[in-house]
């Protein structure tokens, strides 16, 4: 699978880190360029804007909070250069508003939208084994 990866923080950088490991084609963006070295050793693809990042099958964000989510997604216009059919999985915890609105504008686009907030340490991550919410469903009796 084609893969791209923006914000490579402790947690980010890890997951990519575990994409590359399973095989996949992996592309990564980060506003400071230092954060890519290490993926870039192994073998993923650093690309210069988020557009890039957002040019495959999936694409994953680990943006700091909504102010910085917006900045990029919405106030940066990527989602009108996303290619359809792409599927954005957002794995940072943002506020339920902001959520249903990136929901409302992929859907405008034609862009898949996964919101998939992650518990866990980096150590965690790097382990593969974040945990996500978990809704379960309850039978009345």
């Amino acid at each position: 699978m084609d893969i791209g990866f923006i914000r490579l923080g402790e947690m980010g950088g890890a997951m990519a880190s575990n994409a590359l490991k399973a095989g996949h084609t992996v592309r990564v963006w980060n506003r400071s360029r230092d954060k890519t070295r290490a993926l870039a050793d192994q073998g993923a693809s650093v690309v210069d804007t988020p557009e890039q990042a957002f040019a495959g099958d999936a694409a994953f964000s680990m943006l700091a909070d909504d102010n910085a989510l917006r900045t990029v997604l919405v106030e940066g216009g990527l989602l009108k250069h996303a290619p359809k059919g792409l599927v954005h999985v957002n794995m940072a915890t943002i506020f339920a508003a902001l959520a249903v609105e990136l929901a409302d504008l992929h859907a405008q686009h034609g862009v898949a939208y996964v919101a998939a907030p992650v518990l866990g340490r980096p150590d965690v991550a790097a382990a593969g084994k974040l945990g996500g919410f978990k809704v379960e469903a309850q039978q009345r009796v």
